[in-house]
């Protein structure tokens, strides 16, 4: 019998080892690169938390430079500008704070799927609240960065820098907005935006999905932020700063004012008659009469300013009042039924029946009784002060108009958490 000789066997062997030597230098790579990657991902992360940080540093400066000028060295002139000129992106600022919240509300259920479904939204990564509130926070520092600017480059005998930085203020969000391009994040949101935009634009034109009128009924609570951006681009296009809004040519008088107030709920109006063609349900011209309810508040609010006083007084004003009340009820009675689908205006006894508790409904994804009662409550207080909005004759009182305005974003959103959840229990 023959013997392997030693040499033999480490010959034999050595292929197995160059393997494994080279699995381990393979794996050493792959550990370096990883480790490179990460190193690489933590600075970026660091990078990212320092301007995040110097960020909201300098946008509190900012709030304490306007607190400071407003207290000191401002005169109300210039308190009354910062509010015409500026309210109408604060209020979309907030918006965009309160619709990240609804996200993050709707992250912390753990639905699968997520009820983003009911707008389109195949995968939440495209709307994240985290992603929503970042977009809020660099919105809000750049509306501070820009009171400021336009505070100290105000001047009445010369206009021209304080009208830029306004122009500027207002036309780069509608280019970062609406911006055609295909990059994941933003660029998802952007095409979405203009998709919903253009629906809205051409109510008629295609059968109306969830997304296109819940969109047009946001745009109905911001029908006032739309009208001050009416006034801030003829105070731009004619070089004029409005240091008085009941006269001039871009004042309080303006019939474009109503014009575009209006707008909100003609869309909605003619989505309702689309929907009429498309299902043949009744229920949708009950809707767009809620819609055409706003029209004469809106008219004779505009018509106010050319009314006698003694005519507004006795025959105008209680008319304008009546349609008021009648539009407030009207909403706030379809919120509860058919948007939020409650049985508070139902069959009590059927409730009883199906021992439901009182005034709501047997599903639900928001827990206790209790949530639904506050939101209710909070939705009726919020509709008696909607026509504040809507009222151009009532906009002298600017404090006032700031918090109706806040409370109206405000009901909205409490409305859309409910109004999704409808639509999400109809399709699960």
């Amino acid at each position: 019998m023959v013997t392997p000789s030693p040499r033999g066997a480490v010959s034999r062997a050595g292929p197995a080892t160059h393997a494994v030597e080279t699995s381990t230098r393979d794996k050493g790579s792959a550990t370096a690169a990883a480790a490179a990657a990460a190193g690489r991902s933590t600075k970026k992360n660091r990078a990212s938390s320092t301007i995040r940080l110097a960020f909201e540093v300098w946008g509190w400066v900012c709030v304490l430079i306007l607190v400071y000028g407003m207290y000191e060295g401002l005169d109300e002139r210039r308190v009354h500008m910062l509010n015409v000129y500026y309210q109408a992106p604060v209020v979309v600022t907030v918006a965009c704070v309160l619709w990240a919240h609804n996200l993050q509300v709707w992250h912390r259920l753990h639905l699968t799927p997520s009820p983003l479904v009911c707008f389109g939204v195949e995968h939440d990564d495209s709307m994240t609240f985290e992603r929503i509130y970042r977009l809020a926070q660099a919105s809000a520092v750049a509306l501070l960065t820009s009171m400021v600017l336009f505070l100290f480059t105000y001047d009445v005998d010369k206009p021209f820098a304080a009208t830029s930085i306004l122009m500027i203020t207002y036309v780069l969000p509608m280019v970062f907005a609406l911006w055609p391009n295909k990059t994941k994040g933003f660029g998802q949101l952007r095409a979405y935006l203009r998709r919903l935009i253009y629906n809205c634009a051409t109510p008629l034109a295609r059968p109306v999905g969830f997304a296109d009128f819940f969109f047009a009924d946001i745009l109905c609570s911001l029908a006032k932020s739309m009208s001050d951006l009416e006034r801030v681009v003829c105070s731009v296009r004619h070089g004029i700063i409005l240091i008085h809004t009941s006269t001039g040519r871009c004042g309080d008088r303006s019939w474009k004012i109503p014009a575009v107030l209006i707008v909100p709920s003609v869309i909605r109006f003619l989505q309702c008659l689309r929907q009429y063609s498309d299902t043949r349900e009744t229920k949708c011209l009950y809707n767009a009469l809620k819609y055409m309810s706003a029209f004469p508040v809106i008219i004779i609010s505009g018509v106010r300013h050319s009314i006698d006083h003694d005519d507004w007084t006795f025959f105008w004003r209680p008319l304008w009042i009546g349609f008021c009340v009648f539009n407030t009820c009207f909403s706030f009675y379809w919120d509860i039924k058919h948007d939020w689908a409650l049985s508070l205006f139902g069959d009590a006894s059927r409730r009883a029946e199906e021992k439901i508790p009182f005034g709501l409904r047997e599903r639900r994804l928001y827990g206790a009784p209790r949530v639904y009662y506050r939101a209710i409550c909070l939705n009726f207080a919020f509709r008696i002060v909607w026509t504040y909005k809507l009222a151009s004759h009532l906009r002298h009182h600017s404090a006032v108009l700031w918090l109706v305005t806040m409370a109206e974003a405000t009901r909205r959103f409490l409305w859309s958490l409910f109004r999704v959840e409808v639509e999400y229990l109809r399709l699960h």
